[in-house]
């Protein structure tokens, strides 16, 4: 089952960990840090193809992968003591709607609006998917970093404490 999902999926996976490395380079990311950028890149694709086996919506879809993007580049960010951006942006790349967006303008340009309808909500709904995910992990790191923060305050003073 596990071989069957990896030959059906491989040529994708494996493409957005080689188009990831193409954006790495792209935004001059480090080179001692570009495979971790591509590792990003792989797993959101895996996760990806994982979702879509599983039958998911096209929101959970890109939700899911998302979550697991940014749980990655966060935690990899604190490991390596870089900015978290510097792998969250390349991790998300594999997700981005640019097949939905072409289509949607596509469709105006032609002045068909109802396919134009179509893709635009599958774009709104990919964007909205990535978007929650990012947002949903960067605020619970947020808030275990100000957490874990004030803690130290605490212990270093404890006459401050309140």
């Amino acid at each position: 089952m596990i071989w069957e999902f990896l030959i059906r999926n491989c040529s994708l996976i494996v493409s957005g960990a080689i188009g990831t490395l193409g954006f790495c380079l792209f935004f001059r990311i480090r080179r001692d840090k570009l495979i971790y950028g591509c590792i990003g890149g792989l797993l959101t694709s895996l996760f990806y193809c994982i979702c879509s086996d599983l039958g998911m919506s096209i929101l959970m879809r890109n939700l899911v992968p998302a979550i697991v993007g940014t749980l990655y580049a966060e935690i990899i960010a604190r490991i390596v003591k870089a900015p978290a951006t510097v792998f969250l942006i390349p991790a998300v790349i594999p997700l981005t709607p640019g097949g939905t967006l072409y289509y949607t303008m596509s469709a105006i340009v032609d002045g068909d609006m109802a396919k134009a309808q179509e893709q635009g909500g599958i774009t709104l709904l990919v964007a909205l998917g990535i978007a929650v995910g990012i947002v949903f992990i960067s605020v619970i790191f947020y808030q275990l970093t100000n957490w874990n923060r004030r803690l130290k305050v605490t212990k270093n003073k404890p006459w401050q404490q309140g």
